[in-house]
């Protein structure tokens, strides 16, 4: 699949700007120029996106309900690349460049007929692809100008140099400044979007039924009914999509979740969020599968490993191939394949200190990090690294204030006191998390977790009592 390059651009048939200026400054009458924008789509800037390897995406070309605007700025901001065409001054036009010239920092490419040049000051010229127009507005040399925009849209696939003058400007700009690990986690609270959708998806997260066997099934089919009721899914609000693959997630319906994703629009789909969950529900499947699915868990690395040569991986990325590799320690470990089992715990190792040093405020990376060097005998070092993670839970509780932590803050603090052997703390860890507990499987993570680090302590012949009686609490 081809990557989507989204049209901003004038429809239509419209009056020529300059012709008018031109008449009223000579003071004569007569019939306006017409400029046919979508001839010039269809003759030039279509073909050119197809030639390049890319996927046209124009928003004229689509049949979308609720807001227009809403579903446009997405594609907007989401698609990989964009081309807008700047010709008649349409505020519309310039409006919506400086909007992706604020979100991405390269892959745009602004366009303007010759006869409409030079652009406002504004507008760097020199990255401006002028396309030739004869004086009745025709395209004067087509095939040439084709052939132009192919090579300036390759370059822009083949190199991603930074073409925003706002990212030009100020080095290093970034408005998304938050941990990777925690925009999944707090999405919902944080976006604001359809409030009865919201409502209507939490309402089905949360079904219940008086046989506990029916509640898994019955929220997802509540789900599922919340999907076909607002489909065709290009329409849906990017956030609503967001919150339906969480929702799925969160009540661990893998399957769904899967197949949920493959569904959504590809300039959803290919977002680094999307990516990065993709990869985490295609091991999740793949390592429950009876036999494990290996085809499926090499595809969510090919996931990551695209990210990480794109330069898109994040610590989530990072933290979820290091988990990979932790689910592959953890097979061989209970096959007693013991030799090839700490192979992986040392590629899960360095993918979680990969995760961990690319954002030292996400905790989730850096939790374990230290695990696996507590699980491999390196007290030493995991306990001089410990300190950091624990500040990175701290800070991230209070970011949340007057929010109150979660069950993985107080779940990540017990198992970093366990490390350090403070029970006494990590006990008090305990009782702080467990009525966050929303999930039956939230413990069970904590329990195997903390069940890995005291069958290797038991190994290695040391005292385990203590650390015995913690996991009982845990039932």
């Amino acid at each position: 699949m081809n990557p989507y390059c989204f049209v901003i651009t004038s429809f239509g048939k419209k009056e020529n700007l300059n012709d008018i200026k031109l008449k009223q400054k000579a003071g004569t009458a007569g019939p306006v120029q017409e400029i046919d924008f979508d001839r010039i789509y269809n003759d030039l800037v279509k073909p050119a996106i197809l030639q390049a390897g890319l996927e046209p995406l124009i928003e004229s070309e689509e049949r979308a309900g609720g807001s227009i605007h809403k579903t446009m700025y997405e594609k907007i901001i989401l698609c990989e690349f964009c081309i807008a065409d700047l010709t008649n001054l349409n505020p519309n036009a310039y409006y919506e460049l400086g909007m992706r010239y604020a979100v991405k920092p390269f892959t745009t490419i602004p366009i303007i007929a010759s006869s409409h040049f030079p652009l406002p000051f504004d507008i760097a010229s020199d990255r401006t692809f002028i396309y030739n127009v004869d004086e009745n507005f025709n395209l004067s040399n087509k095939q040439n100008d084709i052939d132009a925009l192919v090579k300036k849209l390759q370059y822009a696939k083949q190199n991603r140099a930074t073409d925003s003058p706002l990212y030009d400007l100020i080095n290093g700009i970034a408005f998304q400044n938050s941990v990777a690990h925690e925009k999944t986690d707090v999405f919902r609270d944080k976006v604001q979007y359809d409030e009865v959708i919201k409502k209507e998806l939490a309402y089905a997260r949360n079904r219940t039924d008086d046989d506990p066997n029916k509640i898994k099934a019955l929220r997802i089919q509540a789900i599922n009914q919340i999907v076909e009721k607002y489909q065709p899914l290009e329409n849906i609000e990017t956030a609503v999509l967001i919150d339906i693959m969480i929702s799925y997630r969160n009540i661990e319906a893998f399957n769904e979740m899967q197949a949920f994703i493959k569904r959504l629009p590809r300039y959803v789909f290919e977002t680094v969020m999307v990516q990065e969950q993709y990869a985490f529900v295609l091991n999740r499947n793949g390592g429950k599968a009876k036999p494990v699915d290996n085809v499926m868990i090499q595809e969510a690395e090919d996931v990551l490993q695209k990210l990480e040569s794109e330069g898109k991986a994040s610590s989530e990325s990072y933290g979820i191939w290091g988990r990979i590799y932790k689910d592959k320690f953890d097979r061989a470990y209970k096959a007693g394949s013991m030799g090839e089992a700490m192979v992986y715990l040392e590629n899960a190792l360095t993918y979680y200190q990969k995760g961990f040093e690319s954002d030292p405020r996400d905790a989730y990376p850096g939790v374990n990090y230290v695990t696996c060097l507590e699980l491999q005998g390196k007290r030493e070092e995991a306990l001089r690294l410990l300190p950091a993670v624990e500040y990175a839970v701290n800070a991230k509780m209070k970011r949340k204030e007057p929010e109150k932590p979660d069950y993985w803050d107080y779940a990540t603090l017990l198992e970093l006191a366990v490390i350090e052997s403070r029970f006494s703390v990590a006990e008090k860890f305990f009782y702080k998390a467990k009525p966050l507990e929303i999930e039956a499987w939230m413990f069970g993570t904590t329990k195997e977790n903390l069940s890995k680090i005291l069958n290797f302590r038991k190994e290695r012949n040391e005292t385990t009592a203590d650390l015995d009686k913690l996991i009982g609490l845990f039932g």
